[in-house]
C-alpha cells in the first residue's frame, strides 16, 4: 500500500481505534478529513495527536522519516484524553498537553526503545489500552460496568446513536437527528462539538464524503457513475457532492478521484475495514 499500511488494531481496542498505521512519508502528501483523530510518532521523537480536520489539508517531510500512529473513530478519543474536542480542530497538539510531559517522556522513551515500525505501532496501542482503563479516568468506572470485555469499554452510547443514526440518514438535518435522539438542537450541537469537534452538520458532511471514496474506490475501473454513486453515498445528487468535494477538497470529484486514488489507496481503508461503526458506514 505504498508509504502507509494500515492494520486491524486488537481486538481489546477495536470499538476506539479505527486502525493502527506504520508509514514512510516522505515528500509532500495531501490528507483529507474522515472525522477520525491519529495520535502519532515521528522519528524526529515527537509525538502529537491530530485534531479533527474540516478540510483536507499537506504535509511535507524530509526523505527517511518514519512514523507510527493509530486512529481513533469518530467520537473515541475522549475516552483517552478527558478534553473538548472542538478545542482541538484543525490543530496538532502535543502529547505533554493531554497527558502531561511524564507521560509523554514515558511513551517516547517505550518507542526509542523499540526494535521496529511494528513494536513502535504495539507501544502506542499499549498507551491507548492503559490510558482507557486508568484509576481515576473520568470514564473508566461507568464504561467498564455492565461491560461484556475490554473491547467495548469507553465508548460513549450517545456518539455511538449519533453516528448509526448519521449512516441510515445521511441527510438529516440538525432538527431531525435531535428528534430522532430525543434531545434538542442545542444541545446536539454542544455534545457533538465535545465529542466529535464540529457540529453535526460538519460530521455528517465528511462522513457522507468517506462514504463516497469508499464506494467510488470499489467501483470498476472506467464504470464510475458520478451520479450513482453520489446519490448511493447519501447525496441528494452530484452537484451536492461536487459542493462537498470543492470544500473539503478544493477539488472537484472527477479531479479529486484522478489524483487521489494513484497516491492514497488508503484512504478509504478505515471505512472498510471490520467493526460496529465502519460497517454501517459501508452499506
Amino acid at each position: 500500500m505504498g508509504w502507509y499500511v494500515p492494520v486491524q488494531p486488537p481486538t481489546p481496542l477495536s470499538r476506539v481505534l479505527a486502525c493502527s498505521w506504520t508509514a514512510t512519508p516522505s515528500g509532500t502528501h495531501r490528507l483529507v478529513p474522515d472525522a477520525c483523530l491519529d495520535l502519532l510518532w515521528t522519528s524526529n521523537a515527537a509525538i502529537v495527536l491530530c485534531g479533527p480536520e474540516t478540510t483536507a489539508w499537506d504535509f511535507a517531510l524530509p526523505t527517511g522519516t518514519t512514523a507510527v500512529g493509530v486512529r481513533f473513530r469518530p467520537g473515541r478519543v475522549t475516552a483517552v484524553f478527558d478534553v473538548d474536542v472542538s478545542t482541538l480542530r484543525d490543530r496538532r497538539i502535543p502529547l505533554e498537553a493531554l497527558a502531561g510531559r511524564p507521560a509523554a517522556d514515558a511513551l517516547r522513551a517505550a518507542i526509542g526503545a523499540a526494535a521496529g515500525p511494528h513494536e513502535r505501532m504495539q507501544r502506542l496501542e499499549r498507551f491507548v489500552d492503559e490510558r482507557l482503563h486508568r484509576p481515576g479516568s473520568a470514564r473508566s468506572g461507568s464504561a467498564r460496568s455492565g461491560s461484556a470485555g475490554r473491547g467495548s469499554a469507553c465508548v460513549d452510547p450517545w456518539a455511538e446513536r449519533v453516528l448509526e443514526t448519521l449512516a441510515t440518514a445521511p441527510r438529516a438535518t440538525a432538527g431531525e437527528l435531535a428528534a430522532r435522539l430525543g434531545t434538542t438542537t442545542r444541545q446536539l450541537h454542544r455534545r457533538s462539538l465535545a465529542s466529535f469537534g464540529y457540529g453535526t452538520s460538519t460530521l455528517a458532511r465528511l462522513l457522507r464524503f468517506q462514504r463516497f471514496v469508499s464506494l467510488a474506490d470499489a467501483a470498476p475501473p472506467g464504470r464510475r457513475s458520478l451520479a450513482a454513486i453520489a446519490v448511493e453515498a447519501g447525496y441528494s445528487d452530484q452537484a451536492h457532492l461536487t459542493r462537498d468535494c470543492r470544500a473539503i477538497t478544493g477539488h472537484t470529484p472527477t479531479a479529486f478521484l484522478r489524483d487521489a486514488f494513484p497516491m492514497f489507496p488508503d484512504m478509504s481503508d478505515p471505512y472498510k475495514t471490520d467493526g460496529a461503526f465502519i460497517a454501517t458506514m459501508a452499506k
